[in-house]
């Protein structure tokens, strides 16, 4: 396991509720509260410090940006931000918007269009994905209601699919003919062409029958198989992230589903994930926990290779990789963002043995010498 990572922090003024990476790792955060309500540019310099370059501030009436996605192909940006109460009642609340961000990192606002169907000012979209064809965007809200529509119109593809709860996360598969669905007690899968069924799974619970809800679900990215079994292609993955029902652990399952079946479960943290990260390759995994934890893991073991402990000081909401898998940033309600370095190799079982091995080769040569003395004396002994 990596003992540290290297790593740079930036306050920007406001709660981050979301961050989204261009293909040119302009960095997005979107996020506010109170009076102030915003969206922010920044660029990553070699210094792997975030030089401020943009922001977008919305008015007063509207309500913070709560979910983001960034284009796969174009420096473009889909979020949700609510309308005014007023407008939210008359069922014209036009929260999905899209963003284009200039060479001059200046954004400039596209089409709107309404993706949920409430007429509640406490209802937001938790969640939204753009397909990996760019051609198609997703959003899921907290009343239930799952959007899916085209890209850049904002035609709907089909009427809205109601869930039985708030859907906690949306994702497409590579192919952009498949999209997941989270609730806390349902994952389903449905047909991106009308919305059909492809899969559903139920009654969420670990390897040991231990009851969890759902909180994330993220399709495999990348080309090849996964190194622990070369039957399963990464495109053929999805990783579900379970919260055991007594806050007191959290698991990461993967799915094969081409048949629909259990790859791995693999116990991840003792308190609940709240945020959750796939790199663009599909090599990595990273995630945030309620006891302000981050972690890092390899997509295709699922064994965690960093931990970073407080990484912030209050809730940490948001995670994202950059387009080479070089940093990972993460957001927090505290109005802080950290930008980490990751190495350009993970230490292998035999580096963490040897390493191990050299930190604490007094205690081991205590332990032989130990070992050795037991060894003589019962045979002399005998």
């Amino acid at each position: 396991m990596v003992k540290q990572l290297e790593w740079a922090s930036l306050e920007v003024g406001f709660p981050i509720s979301c961050i989204g990476v261009t293909q040119s790792n302009d960095v997005v955060f979107g996020g506010g509260g109170g009076p102030g309500r915003s969206g922010a540019v920044y660029r990553i310099d070699d210094k792997n410090e975030l030089v401020k370059t943009n922001e977008l501030v919305l008015s007063s009436y509207e309500d913070a940006p709560t979910c983001l996605a960034m284009h796969p192909k174009e420096k473009k940006l889909v979020c949700s931000v609510n309308t005014s109460k007023t407008q939210i009642e008359k069922g014209e609340n036009t929260n999905c918007r899209l963003y284009t961000i200039g060479k001059d990192s200046n954004v400039k606002a596209g089409n709107t269009a309404m993706t949920i169907c409430s007429t509640s000012d406490m209802d937001y979209q938790r969640c939204i994905a753009f397909s990996p064809s760019g051609n198609l965007i997703a959003g899921g809200a907290t009343n239930g209601t799952l959007a899916v529509v085209e890209n850049p119109s904002l035609r709907r593809v089909f009427p809205y699919v109601e869930a039985t709860d708030e859907i906690n996360d949306v994702d497409f598969n590579d192919s952009s003919t498949w999209l997941a669905a989270t609730t806390d007690a349902e994952l389903k899968v449905l047909s991106t062409k009308d919305a059909s069924l492809v899969k559903s799974i139920d009654d969420p619970h670990t390897s040991s029958g231990t009851r969890a809800v759902f909180r994330f679900a993220k399709f495999g990215r990348g080309k090849g198989s996964l190194r622990t079994t070369a039957r399963v292609k990464q495109s053929s993955v999805l990783y579900t992230v379970l919260n055991t029902r007594s806050r007191k652990g959290a698991y990461i399952v993967q799915w094969d589903t081409d048949k629909w079946t259990r790859i791995a479960t693999r116990f991840a943290a003792h308190s609940p994930i709240t945020t959750f990260a796939l790199s663009s390759d599909g090599a990595l995994l990273a995630f945030a926990t309620a006891s302000l934890q981050i972690a890092i893991c390899d997509a295709h073991s699922l064994k965690v290779l960093t931990r970073i402990k407080d990484a912030h000081s209050f809730a940490i909401t948001a995670l994202a990789f950059d387009k080479e898998t070089r940093r990972l940033i993460s957001g927090s309600a505290d109005e802080s963002c950290r930008v980490f370095v990751l190495p350009d190799t993970w230490p292998t079982p035999v580096d963490i043995a040897l390493a191990f091995a050299k930190d604490h080769i007094q205690i081991l040569a205590m332990v032989l010498a130990l070992f050795i003395a037991i060894i003589a004396a019962l045979s002399m002994l005998g």
